[in-house]
């Protein structure tokens, strides 16, 4: 087959030319990112119960959804908070399972279950959780507030405007309102009018919405008939409401005002303490970042135009500049790898071997590629990564062949027979050592959750290219020996390349003097070196842990949640005072507040649960003064001492999927009593054994009125207690009503009676309900109809899978073993509950990390049984295998090793980077046992074949460990401290299983022939 190739050796360069060009297009057409995408299964449902409690909203809305939800398959997990006013529940999808189905079966149960809610409550908006990032966000700044407040209208068409670029998925304005139509009434002149509510509504919903007309036919021509109804604000108040007794039409005028006013603002934000207004776009999934910013800055650019000159645009956070920044390294890396690579291998080749292994190194890299479109992978931090390594995994295949066809044409074999029987002698240790990386990272791309979708670039890289690596290496490399060279194929008798002379002196004395030497007594070497790297292991103990690393950036944000009822001013008025407490700092250099709903999920932060209570600060630190990390260290404390009313959290962007809090604690039952004391209880505990903070989900009861019906006056008066609550109501909030139409925008509207300011508190005596009768309508004071008791009741009721929950979040500082503390903790608790519908259950990002690592394990299993299995096949035997897997367990010795001499700490990547190891490493002792077998089968005596090809195998193997290694220098010397673990793993486990391998494996040999086969060592 090789000879059939290699006669035809034009048409396969040109056919490798043509997959060069292919990947060069692939290269520069994949997407563009920091990271790889993570997908969410996880579905929203919001409910809004306008003025409801939130009893409520629970039992009206949140319980009947859930009740609704039970019945749909593929559901994980149902989690829900019933708040005043609005229902939020998040449905968690299983893995495997079809989202847009389940999605679709969500819709269908919500929409039974929208079928009992009362009237008044808004239709359940069912929504995707996309898991979009932002790509770009601006701050428009202006001098006083109240330049902002007219930029509503401008900001919906910027948002229009961006949100039709391709590639944008939404757009997110926050800290400007919208506005509303307004009709506020006075109670006593509806009352001298004999006008209730009701009818000032009937009278509204008739004008603004009359019976359409449809069409008829006149003169044989068919029309559309419609009447002309108000489309003007002005002319709401002109709408009719009924006659008085005198016959004389009352309109909204007579009794009440119709203007257009601002919302309430739902966020206040600022920037260096100039009010702005934030805008931030999303990208679509799948999209090129660096082309999607440049289109939205574009756009932004040339809306901005319009703009006031008191109002500026200010760049706040551009996605595009990070991943530029990083690819810039990125990119650098690779480059001086592919060189070093390439130069590494010239030196110990000839100039024909250095020139086919050159060019073997981008064919393959380039035709690995080729398959990440369809495999979901874009270019992103892990996936260059990934080719970073395959670089030093790669070339082995191409410095292997090449080698063994250079010791032919050593012998004197023609060019033809040499390159033929050079590929014939080691291309099932290729393919073989090839399906054992396959194998070894294949597992690796079915890993689940946010860690599987984090990684999963890396495998997939890793295998395309090994791949293609041995494709090319069976095929290119040998067709360029052939080509290259053909006049002087004798003159290479000689040592190759400048390493040539000191790698044939190495390997006869590793051959002569120590495989000999070593051969003598080769259990002891064995045991003493099986011995030596299990010590080794125990260094893991004394190695740092860090699981996913924090972000070398330059922004930290401060969460902070006040008590539930105060006020968005007052929020704001904290959040700034604690940037004048922040001010001191020189190594800050830039300040933002979003009080309210907070960020738009920029820097990987957001506000699970908000209000007008809660907000963040966002800390732009000087990083040639200070580092995130050292400022969190150093601020927490301080801020949490000063402002003890405040719930205060400061963190860093962190490189990797999204985590939680790194302890979480459960509690599930019936009655909210029991939950609260359980809760108490434990926080208490925790915090006594050492927690830097507890937060829990559900708070603390807030100040509550509640007006208890005089039932003897209620019914004496025929007034209802729903028409008590639309009393009150329409004087507070006032009720939401029908948004009008102007033929261009919608807008919403409300209707308020007798308002008070917000502020004051409410004088029943001065409220009154207007009771219909003949003649003058009775005017009854509320204080005779209700009376007011001052209580306190909780403003949130969360749920799990259908049961009232509580979720403490832990987060232990300093303390050491504090999962394990407050296990014992949770084991108390649980003993004391007698009642067997509560329960608490233990989680947590310190349980999730557990879970991977036990998902690792199994992984790591069926890695190692497949190697095992397909070695077992190249060598028919089942005890062979156990010989080349040692290289793994010398591998990983290594690297905890080189982790520990760093004091680099043990993380995610570095986990990888051992599973990593187990398809770097094998290929060596594959071929070197490969050789070993082929010798005793030529009738050497086993030392004699050990000695034999431990002498032709030293420079390939030195090579390609070389190679390995060189690859990844720049990213372990980078300090990157994602990155850097993996390449430090990798480097000192490739070294020291190379150093060890070299001398374990030739002695576990020669044991495991002498004793399991019965055979003489020595002929």
């Amino acid at each position: 087959m090789l000879t059939w190739i290699v006669q035809r050796s034009k048409v396969f360069f040109i056919i490798f030319f043509m997959f060069v060009i292919v990947g060069v297009y692939t290269f520069s057409t994949l997407p563009q990112r920091e990271i790889p995408e993570i997908s969410f299964n996880i579905g929203t449902v919001t409910t809004v119960y306008p003025g409801a409690t939130v009893a409520d909203v629970e039992r009206d809305i949140t319980n009947p959804i859930e009740s609704s939800l039970s019945s749909v398959d593929g559901i994980e997990e149902i989690t829900s908070s019933s708040a005043a006013g609005i229902s939020n529940i998040v449905i968690t999808i299983e893995e495997g399972e079809n989202k847009n189905q389940v999605l679709s079966d969500i819709r269908q149960a919500v929409a039974e279950a929208s079928a009992s809610f009362p009237d008044n409550v808004q239709s359940p908006n069912v929504n995707e959780v996309s898991g979009s990032t932002p790509i770009v966000s601006y701050h428009l700044v202006s001098e006083e507030r109240s330049e902002l407040h007219h930029l509503h209208d401008e900001m919906t068409r910027w948002k229009n405007e961006v949100e039709k670029l391709t590639g944008v998925e939404r757009v997110t304005v926050k800290g400007v309102s919208s506005s509303e139509l307004l009709l506020s009434f006075d109670s006593q002149l509806l009352g001298e009018a004999r006008i209730a509510i009701p009818d000032v509504i009937s009278a509204i919903e008739e004008e603004f919405q009359p019976t359409p007309l449809g069409k008829h036919t006149v003169n044989e021509e068919i029309v559309q008939l419609k009447v002309d109804n108000y489309r003007d604000i002005t002319d709401v108040e002109n709408i009719f409401l009924r006659q008085d007794s005198d016959g004389k039409p009352i309109y909204i005028k007579d009794v009440g005002t119709v203007s257009l006013q601002p919302k309430k603002t739902e966020d206040i934000i600022t920037i260096e303490g100039k009010p702005s207004i934030s805008f931030t776009a999303f990208v679509k999934a799948g999209e090129d970042i660096p082309t999607v910013d440049t289109r939205v800055e574009e756009k932004v650019m040339e809306l901005s135009h319009a703009l006031p000159d008191t109002v500026e645009i200010v760049p706040y956070y551009s996605q595009a500049s990070l991943v530029t920044e990083i690819f810039k390294g990125l990119f650098l890396s690779l480059a001086i790898a592919v060189g070093a690579v390439i130069l590494t291998a010239s030196l110990g080749l000839t100039i024909s071997g250095a020139i086919a292994v050159a060019l073997a190194v981008p064919t393959s890299v380039l035709m690995g590629l080729i398959p990440l479109p369809l495999a979901g992978v874009d270019l992103n931090q892990i996936s260059i990564i990934g080719i970073i390594i395959a670089l030093g995994i790669l070339v082995d295949d191409s410095i292997v062949v090449n080698d063994n066809i250079e010791r032919h044409f050593r012998m004197g074999a023609t060019r033809m027979k040499g390159v033929v029987d050079g590929v014939r002698e080691i291309w099932v240790s290729i393919v073989t050592s090839t399906l054992a990386i396959v194998f070894t990272f294949l597992p690796l791309v079915f890993l689940s959750g946010g860690n599987g979708a984090f990684i999963r670039a890396l495998p997939t890289v890793l295998i395309t290219t090994i791949l293609a690596s041995t494709i090319v290496a069976l095929i290119l490399v040998p067709i360029l020996r052939f080509s290259i060279g053909k006049r002087n194929v004798k003159s290479e008798k000689s040592s190759p390349g400048l390493l040539g002379k000191p790698l044939d002196l190495l390997s006869n004395i590793y051959a002569d003097k120590l495989l000999k030497k070593a051969s003598r007594r080769p259990l002891l070497i064995s045991v003493i070196g099986l011995i030596l790297t299990t010590a080794t292991l125990g260094l893991a103990a004394l190695t740092p842990f860090e699981f996913f690393p924090a972000a070398d950036r330059e922004e930290v944000t401060i969460d902070v949640t006040l008590p539930i009822g105060t006020t968005l001013e007052d929020t704001y008025e904290t959040l700034e005072n604690i940037t004048e407490f922040l001010s001191g700092d020189e190594g800050v250099k830039e300040t933002s507040i979003f009080a309210g709903t907070g960020l738009p999920n920029l820097f990987n932060s957001s506000l699970d649960i908000s209000g007008d209570y809660t907000g963040q600060i966002v800390v732009r630190v000087d990083r040639k003064n200070q580092t995130a990390q050292g400022f969190i260290e150093h601020w927490t404390g301080p801020l949490r001492e000063e402002f003890t009313d405040a719930v205060i959290f400061l963190e860093t962007i962190e490189q990797g999927p999204p985590s939680g809090a790194p302890v979480t604690v459960t509690i599930t039952g019936p009655a909210l009593e029991e939950l609260l004391a359980v809760r108490d209880n434990l926080q208490t505990k925790m915090m006594g054994i050492g927690a830097e903070l507890v937060l829990d989900n559900i708070g603390s009861p807030e100040p509550t009125y509640v007006y208890v019906p005089i039932r003897e006056s209620l019914e004496e008066n025929g007034v209802t207690i729903n028409q008590i609550s639309e009393q009150i109501r329409l004087i507070t909030d006032g009720i939401p009503f029908r948004t009008f139409d102007d033929g261009t925008k919608s807008i919403d509207s409300r209707i308020v009676v007798d308002e008070v300011v917000e502020g004051n508190p409410l004088d029943l005596q001065e409220i009154e309900i207007v009771i219909p009768q003949q003649g003058p309508p009775l005017m009854v004071p509320l204080n005779e109809l209700v009376s007011m008791e001052e209580a306190e009741e909780l403003q949130r009721i969360p749920h799990l899978n259908g049961e009232r929950s509580i979720v403490l979040r832990a987060f232990p500082g300093d303390v050491e073993d504090f999962k394990s503390k407050v296990t014992e903790i949770v084991e108390e608790e649980r003993e004391t509950f007698t009642n067997g519908e509560y329960s608490i259950l233990l989680g947590g990002e310190n349980t999730d990390q557990e879970n991977f690592f036990a998902e690792i394990i199994v992984l790591f299993i069926i890695v190692i049984l497949l190697v095992y299995v397909l070695i077992a096949f190249q060598f028919n035997s089942l005890s062979m295998p156990f010989l080349v897997l040692v290289a793994v367990y010398l591998a990983i010795a290594g690297a905890i090793l080189g982790l520990f001499v760093t004091q680099t700490p043990i993380s995610f990547l570095a986990v990888m980077g051992m599973v990593s190891l187990t398809g770097i490493v094998v290929r060596n002792s594959i071929v070197l046992i490969d050789f070993m077998e082929k010798g005793r089968q030529k009738g050497m005596a086993v030392t004699e074949s050990v000695v034999e090809s431990g002498r032709a195998r030293l420079r390939p193997i030195v090579l390609t460990a070389i190679t390995s290694i060189v690859a990844l220098i720049p990213i372990a010397a980078s300090g990157d401290a994602l990155f850097a673990p993996l390449a430090v793993t990798i480097i000192s486990g490739i070294l020291f299983s190379t150093i060890l391998t070299l001398l374990i494996i030739p002695m576990l040999y020669i044991v495991f022939v002498q004793y399991m086969k019965k055979e003489k060592v020595t002929s």
